[in-house]
């Protein structure tokens, strides 16, 4: 074989590994996905994408997301399977539960209408609120007392709010009533701390009365955190 032939194949084979490595190129996207609301929510949306489509679901991200919203991280090969496919087969399938999944595209979902006291969180209560006593809170929202406040949250309370305070943990599928949109408090002034402490400490619907198992401090820690969750962006 002639040099010239064999500087010919040589460039042939090394076009046709790049264009092979090219349409075979591995992908990795994130996928922020609306409609987590049970246990079995992963295990249902990670079955249905890797039996119709040939990707790879790496894992979900459900904590200190950016925005609020869970997080899928999927692997595929952009040759074979597009992002368009991957979020067409997201919005066709359901959870065990009959909720719907959906690709969050920038539109925050509220699920309750939030009470005036939620959106004024400045002392005067709803007329149907319970008799709140004037409390003050003890506890300084210090960085320490918000620490403390995200391990009691996430122990106790994100299991029905949500990780981000969004109303929709996974505990929560079935109740009589919706647990509330934490982040309604984002910022609130000390004014909403008493209102706080009372409903952790007495519970109200199917939340239960954390006061028999929390300490009063812990629920000031609570309130100091409850405080700094802030609502999900577009």
């Amino acid at each position: 074989m002639s040099k010239n032939r064999i500087t010919i194949v040589a460039v042939l084979v090394a076009s046709l590994a790049a264009a092979t490595g090219a349409y075979a190129a591995k992908v990795v996207e994130e996928i922020q996905i609306e409609g987590m609301v049970s246990p079995a929510s992963p295990k249902a949306l990670t079955a249905a994408l890797e039996e119709k489509l040939a990707v790879k679901v790496l894992g979900y991200e459900f904590y200190g997301t950016e925005n609020g919203w869970p997080i899928l991280k999927v692997e595929f090969d952009s040759g074979a399977v597009s992002k368009d496919q991957i979020e067409k087969v997201i919005d066709s399938t359901k959870d065990p539960s009959g909720t719907s999944f959906r690709v969050h595209r920038g539109q925050v979902k509220i699920h309750l209408p939030l009470l005036e006291e939620e959106t004024k969180a400045d002392g005067v209560f709803a007329a149907e609120s319970p008799d709140i006593g004037q409390l003050t809170n003890p506890i300084p929202a210090s960085a320490d007392s918000h620490t403390r406040g995200q391990e009691l949250y996430v122990k106790f309370c994100s299991k029905c709010h949500g990780m981000n305070g969004n109303g929709a943990g996974p505990s929560a599928h079935g109740f009589s009533t919706d647990p509330r949109q934490l982040w309604s408090w984002y910022q609130a002034d000390k004014s909403a701390d008493p209102y706080l402490f009372w409903f952790i400490t007495n519970g109200r619907s199917d939340m239960p009365p954390w006061g028999v198992i929390l300490s009063e401090n812990q629920r000031w820690d609570l309130v100091n955190y409850i405080k700094t969750l802030a609502p999900p962006t577009n």
